[in-house]
């Protein structure tokens, strides 16, 4: 766009302000209102008002008099009597080519089309300051290109009509590539190509449209187009004819013998075929066609929208629900494909016009404008019962022409956005195939007897599939192009999906690619960098985190809407979560791969994020036993201010909520080399892991650091996170073998890179192992060496679990008085590092030792008072699991004293809190010691029952073990 004033260059105008001024300029007489023309300028109205008056104020003093102040009527432009516009000459003269046309007047037609269509310019797309974010704007500046286009058509035509068929070619054939679903432009082309003797071209020409439309548009060329290519193929008289009718030249001819009446119209039967192996979506199937078939009161016309992300089988759907209703709607079917997500969608004029056309409105009554064209539309299905069929639009706006205005039609459109706007448009969300549902469809493919013989293989490609139902396709149709693949052999070529995914010209790729690239560039920059997220479900504050911006909200909102993520855990009270698909998280990445500066800060700040969010949850929740604290970070310089209220609330739930994004950024950090974060994050996970026994999960996360670091040749690191892994193994029952053997390697390179406190630690965990094993006297070795250590380096962890490993070992010795004596310093020492340091694991630790010891020295009475204290500490602390265990402890000092109704409360409530804690081993084994109270009283048989439940218990919870000594206890009983 360009200002001329009368004297000089053009004006100097901002882009914001060239956008303010088109959009004020398309607006004409009507004005916008200034929500509407923030939102045209900046895409939004968020706190524009100000930015508003700043730019209309300084749009006043470079164009003075033409923008009135804004009253109730909005903003518009007023011209003055000299000013002209483009647009205004632009129609002006189109009009008056068309009068030329009329007199025979060709060559002065063909120049004042040439005149109106260098108004436009030569750049490319038109229009480009325009902006395009509201509905109203977009209807207008399509209807524009729309009439640009129609020019062109009109300049071609008149052009080939004198003769210019060689020199036109080019033209033409760039026409096509702007539009290539035009049949006008392509039967102009054809008729060209034949009038300079390319005859042949002309033919493959029409062979190669034909195969655009089938695949793109569903059906093939209009009957015109198809009129035109039989009479070049015939190559008589019969050409001219057709031709004839393509450049519609209205000169006047001789008068001639009346012609036949026109044929009827042909029956509206444009759905394409329905697909012969359609699976599964019977639910779907059945409630949008009630929805589509209402009663006989009903006065308006039913929508029914499919929404899905790429791929999904939204079209498939469509067509065959319209064929499943094809006798509900006698007066015929229309299929409309509207490329909404293409590069090239469709006009909607254009299409209104090729549909009234085959609904038998003539050339000449065709209005020009698209509201006048949608009238009569809805004028010629007045009184009919019509199904419509709208595929692929790209919003409600582009819907709105296509839609009857009376009852008896109905419509089903399908998108991938939410068609927010219009009135009466039910959506139905169309989510991936259920994993049966997809293996049949799979059968249906390649065949029932070849699944069948290998069943797991085609679970492994129905995985990688995702439930999609063009991805399912795909892979059946490249099993069925090589049936001597095994479906194993298929199924190890999909670590990389989106190359295997594809199949001639379907390819999940292609189809994702449509939605990215209609994408605002912030909304594609998002989609983009949450493939770093993982594939769990993600909070709204990991795009602020990972893009640094306020607008998260909204561009998460963006993203949904176009169902390119999937919002979960909806109707909770919390905040929404969303989820990227996989085989869309598998694109995104590698789009941002082709991003490297945007992909390294996204990962720096990600990490770094993290890392600040869970130091600030590891400080308000119990630590690790065994491992004294990380340092606190002292910057937050990432984490957004809505994580940080979240975990000051409640650390223990916001930990549950992202421990599986937590581990995924471990391993990003790993595979980005980026081992030493990696082992940081872990280290302030690693207690929440711990207190919530998901210690398959702390191994898998310490194996890879400990590799991560191994890799990098980093010794102390790798010996670090390996002790950690030793640890994770030894609290799991029966791997104490392997974890010696860990530890071994552990002591071997803390010695190496002269380590003291890696070495004594390394001892204290192999004392408290051989312990539990029953090695006894290599216990003690480990633990007077560790013990000698860790006083000299002043590790107090290290020290506490030495003393108690012997106190552990003199009390299974029978030395139980000595062993009291052995574990009282222990609990001095933990009460040391509570005042230094304010931890209490370690109290907790020692005093559930010295419980155990004294209970078994006799000290009954003494025991239950630690309990009390143990269970106050852990009610302080909010440790859950050490205020059950000291329940427990309590219940087994008085079982001791034959206290039985107080034991089994102490028992009963141990056990609901080690529920909470969901510790499902240890609520089973309370309820086996309120068993074992009852039998002491007499209760034989009710002791029996429970125990036996809760063995049954143990058993479907994997804990074997357990289950047998419940068993063997009641036996005794």
């Amino acid at each position: 766009m360009e200002v001329i004033p009368d004297e000089g260059g053009p004006l100097a105008i901002s882009p914001i302000k060239r956008r303010a001024l088109c959009a004020l300029l398309l607006a004409g007489e009507q004005g916008l209102s200034p929500g509407e023309l923030m939102e045209a300028v900046w895409g939004d109205g968020y706190a524009r008002d100000g930015s508003l008056k700043t730019c209309l104020s300084q749009l006043r003093r470079v164009l003075p008099g033409r923008i009135p102040a804004g009253g109730s009527g909005g903003y518009r432009i007023e011209f003055g009597p000299a000013d002209t516009l483009d647009a205004h000459r632009f129609r002006a003269l189109v009009a008056e080519s068309a009068e030329a046309v009329r007199l025979g007047e060709h060559e002065s037609a063909v120049r004042t089309l040439q005149e109106a269509l260098n108004l436009w310019g030569q750049g490319e797309p038109p229009l480009a300051d325009l902006p395009d974010h509201t509905a109203r704007l977009r209807l207008l500046r399509d209807e524009l290109v729309f009439e640009r286009r129609a020019a062109q058509i009109a300049l071609f035509r008149e052009r080939i009509h004198l003769g210019e068929h060689r020199d036109v070619l080019g033209d033409l054939r760039r026409g096509i590539a702007e539009d290539p679903f035009s049949e006008q432009l392509h039967a102009l082309l054809m008729t060209a190509l034949y009038r300079s003797g390319y005859r042949a071209e002309a033919l493959r020409h029409f062979d190669a449209v034909s195969t655009l439309l089938l695949r793109e548009a569903g059906s093939g060329p209009g009957q015109a187009l198809r009129q035109l290519r039989d009479a070049i193929d015939v190559d008589d008289e019969a050409a001219e004819a057709a031709q004839a009718l393509v450049l519609d030249a209205r000169t006047p001819a001789p008068a001639a013998p009346p012609a036949p009446a026109a044929p009827p119209p042909p029956p509206l039967a444009q759905l394409p075929p329905d697909v012969i192996d359609f699976t599964g979506r019977e639910d779907e199937v059945a409630r949008v066609a009630a929805f589509l078939t209402p009663g006989p009161d009903v006065t308006g016309v039913p929508i029914a929208s499919l929404i899905g992300p790429p791929g999904v089988g939204k079209s498939a759907l469509a067509i065959h629900i319209a064929h499943r209703l094809r006798a509900a709607f006698p007066d015929g079917q229309i299929y409309i494909h509207l490329a909404g997500m293409s590069a090239h969608p469709r006009e909607a004029a254009e299409v209104l016009g090729e549909l009234l056309a085959f609904m038998g409105a003539s050339a000449e009554s065709l209005p020009a404008s698209t509201g006048e064209r949608a009238a009569l539309f809805r004028s010629m299905l007045a009184g009919r019962r019509v199904l419509v069929v709208i595929d692929d639009a790209a919003g409600a706006e582009h819907v709105q022409p296509f839609l009857p205005g009376t009852a008896g039609c109905a419509v089903i459109v399908t998108s991938r956005a939410y068609l927010t706007g219009g009135a009466g448009i039910r959506p139905f969300r169309l989510d991936p195939l259920q994993r049966e549902e997809a293996l049949r469809l799979l059968e249906e493919i390649i065949g029932r007897d070849r699944v069948a013989a290998e069943p797991e293989a085609a679970d492994e490609v129905m995985a990688a599939c995702g439930g999609f139902p063009l991805a399912v396709r795909i892979a059946g149709a490249r099993l069925s192009a090589q049936p001597n693949w095994p479906i194993a052999y298929f199924a190890g070529r999909l670590s990389d999906r989106l190359r295997a995914l594809r199949a001639n010209e379907m390819t999940v790729s292609a189809s994702i690619a449509d939605s990215y690239d209609a994408l605002p560039g912030p909304a594609r920059q998002a989609f983009r960098v949450l493939a770093l997220a993982g594939p769990g479900d993600f909070p709204v504050w990991l795009i602020a985190m990972l893009l640094g911006t306020l607008e998260a909200e909204e561009l998460l909102e963006t993203l949904s809407d176009r169902s390119l993520l999937v919002t979960v855990s909806a109707g909770t009270a919390g905040p929404p979560r969303y989820r990227q698909h996989d085989l869309l998280r598998d694109y995104a990445e590698a789009q941002l791969l082709d991003h490297v500066s945007e992909r390294d800060l996204a990962v720096e700040r990600l990490l770094l994020g993290w890392l600040e969010l869970i130091d600030r949850a590891d400080a308000r929740l119990p630590g690790e036993p065994h491992f004294p604290r990380p340092a606190r970070l002292n910057v937050e310089l990432f984490a957004p201010d809505e994580a940080r209220h979240l975990i000051d609330a409640n650390p223990g739930g916001w930990f549950i909520a992202e421990c599986a994004n937590i581990l995924a950024a471990i391993r990003l950090a790993c595979d980005e080399r980026r081992y030493r974060l990696a082992y940081g994050l872990a280290l302030r996970l690693s207690s929440f892991l711990c207190h919530q026994s998901r210690h398959r999960e702390a191994e898998d996360m310490w194996e890879r650091v400990m590799t991560a670091a191994a890799a990098e040749e980093d010794t102390r690191l790798a010996a670090e996170a390996r002790l950690r892994l030793a640890a994770v193994v030894a609290r799991q029952p029966g791997d104490e073998l392997r974890s010696i053997r860990m530890l071994g390697s552990c002591l071997d390179a803390f010695e190496q890179v002269k380590n003291a406190e890696g070495v004594a630690r390394s001892l204290a965990w192999r004392a408290l192992v051989g312990h539990r094993q029953g090695a006894l006297d290599a216990a003690v070795g480990d633990a007077e060496r560790g013990l000698k250590l860790a006083r000299e380096v002043e590790d107090g962890p290290a020290e506490v679990a030495c003393l108690r490993v012997l106190g552990l070992v003199a009390s299974a010795e029978g030395r139980h008085d000595e062993a009291v004596r052995l574990c009282e310093p222990a609990l001095a020492r933990a009460e040391k590092i509570a005042r230094e340091t304010g931890e209490r694991v370690y109290e907790c630790l020692a005093l559930d030792t010295l419980i155990t010891l004294r209970l078994a020295a006799g000290h009954r009475e003494q025991a239950l008072q630690l309990c009390d204290h143990g269970r106050a500490l852990g009610q302080e602390t909010g440790d859950l699991p050490a205020e059950a265990a000291f329940e427990e402890l309590a219940g087994d000092a008085l079982a001791a004293l034959d206290r039985p109704e107080e034991a089994i409360a102490r028992y009963t409530r141990a056990a609901g809190l080690f529920e909470i804690a969901a510790d499902d081993r240890r609520a089973p084994l309370c309820r086996v010691r309120i068993a074992a109270v009852h039998a002491a009283q007499g209760a034989v048989e009710e002791a029996r029952k429970l125990a036996e439940q809760s063995a049954v218990d143990l058993e479907n919870l994997g804990f074997q073990v357990d289950a047998e000594a419940a068993r063997r206890a009641a036996q005794g009983w």
